[in-house]
């Protein structure tokens, strides 16, 4: 096994999600939803829900609870029994009304060595996430993020505990200890999803997960978890100041310990006092000035290696379908010439090539109707346009020519109005032409940090 450490942290005790209260400042937190120097919201990705993790939680409960409150409500004589909003029902039960997982693989030292290797973990906690939900039914996620604006990539997942087979009360229920059993934490969050997770890391950084370690290092909670990080913080910015603050104090020491000796000593101290504080003002300014000048330059960079990785992306992405080129062709002879697309045998129930890969690109319309945007388009007098064709048997094996369709405000062309532009020379959108265009932009970078390195010589 390696030595890149594991770890999953629950909510509990102070970190609980208690309240609404507390449940919008973990939303705070999570989407960044402030202004901060060192957080940014711009390097969180969602997985799961939307921007109002809030919502989201609320949501969850009317999906689970809103049956199972109507049911009980309906055997009660009595109306102060009745419950109304089971989500405004559990924030005045001072129990946990939600539950925050945040897991991480890789800590501090080892992402600085390996930061290029950060955007893989995209893949590792999407696979986790599935895997949890998998694993852990009765704990539904309501929102997931992941975090790339911190030293250690790493995800918050927020959800509710939903327990079944009450025996009071609601059949259906919020429940944290029934569903967060210790069997669940140890064996589920703590072995099996460890394990997932180990696989998961190996196949996309190439790197092993140490072994699970024993006691408490393993399973902090959220709030200890958060704590932690924040003393790391804060511990990097007393290290910064200390020596100018043990030079300014060692000053005023010996300036009390003289002011009772020597009136003459004593304003020379205050003067180096001044001096002093003086030079540290100068240093302050100085600090403050190179750390906006290295913000710019990390961004700079960041914004940099971004856009970089974007690029390669598309091209490995292109790349993957130049090989469908021939089928490509195919396709827009067909629709150049005016042709029919027989896609496959209806009576065997077999796709030919260019039926399976028209299949992947086929967008409908309406019943019967369908088109191809994404695949192939013409630049016209109209327009950028595409295809629409009639699968007149509704079998998706052959495709009749209809009509043309501009792909940005969907109007509709008859084919004798425009077929005459339909031809090879007006095609835009092409693998080819993308693929042009992806290695015009590589020599475009290559020139650009070229000069970027020039400059700060």
């Amino acid at each position: 096994m390696g030595n890149v450490s594991y770890s999953a942290h629950i909510s509990n005790g102070k970190s609980a999600i208690t309240s609404k209260s507390k449940l919008l400042g973990v939303a705070k937190h999570n989407l960044r939803k402030y202004k901060s120097p060192e957080y940014s919201s711009d390097n969180i990705l969602l997985l799961r829900g939307t921007e109002d993790l809030y919502q989201d939680v609320k949501n969850v409960y009317h999906q689970e609870f809103d049956e199972a409150v109507q049911q009980y409500n309906q055997k009660q004589k009595r109306a102060d029994r009745r419950i109304g909003d089971y989500f405004e029902h559990v924030a005045n039960l001072n129990q946990d009304m939600a539950v925050e997982i945040i897991f991480q693989c890789g800590d501090k030292e080892f992402w600085e060595e390996h930061t290029d290797k950060k955007e893989k973990m995209y893949n590792v906690y999407a696979y986790l996430l599935s895997t949890m939900e998998r694993l852990l039914p009765n704990f539904k996620v309501a929102n997931a993020v992941i975090h790339f604006d911190e030293a250690s990539p790493h995800m918050h997942v927020v959800g509710v505990p939903v327990w079944e087979g009450a025996k009071k009360g609601l059949a259906k229920k919020v429940s944290k200890r029934n569903v967060f059993t210790p069997e669940s934490l140890s064996v589920i969050l703590q072995d099996k999803l460890r394990e997932e997770a180990g696989s998961c890391f190996k196949f996309n950084v190439k790197e092993e997960l140490a072994e699970k370690k024993q006691g408490r290092n393993h399973d902090l909670s959220v709030m200890e978890y958060k704590v932690a990080k924040e003393t790391e913080h804060l511990e990097e910015i007393q290290r910064e100041v200390v020596d100018v603050d043990n030079e300014l104090f060692a000053t005023k020491l010996a300036y009390r310990q003289v002011q009772r000796e020597n009136e003459d000593e004593l304003r020379e101290i205050k003067q180096e006092i001044s001096e002093k504080q003086s030079e540290n003002l100068k240093l302050d300014y100085t600090i403050s000035y190179k750390m906006d000048k290295l913000e710019e330059y990390e961004d700079e960079i960041s914004k940099w290696e971004q856009f970089k990785n974007t690029l390669k992306m598309l091209k490995e992405y292109i790349s993957a379908y130049l090989p469908l080129s021939p089928l490509i062709e195919e396709f827009a002879n067909c629709v150049e010439h005016k042709k029919d697309i027989e896609a496959g045998n209806s009576f065997r129930g077999l796709l030919n090539a260019l039926g399976q890969f028209l299949r992947a690109f086929k967008e409908l319309i309406v019943d019967g109707v369908c088109w191809f945007p994404r695949l192939m388009r013409w630049k016209t007098s109209k327009g950028e346009v595409a295809r629409v064709f009639s699968d007149y048997k509704n079998e998706g094996y052959d495709y009749r020519l209809k009509a043309y369709m501009n792909v940005v405000t969907k109007e509709k062309y008859s084919i004798d109005s425009i077929q005459e532009e339909i031809k090879p020379e007006n095609r835009i959108g092409t693998l080819e032409q993308l693929e042009q265009g992806i290695v015009a932009a590589e020599e475009l970078v290559r020139e650009m940090e070229k000069t970027r390195v020039r400059g700060k010589k």
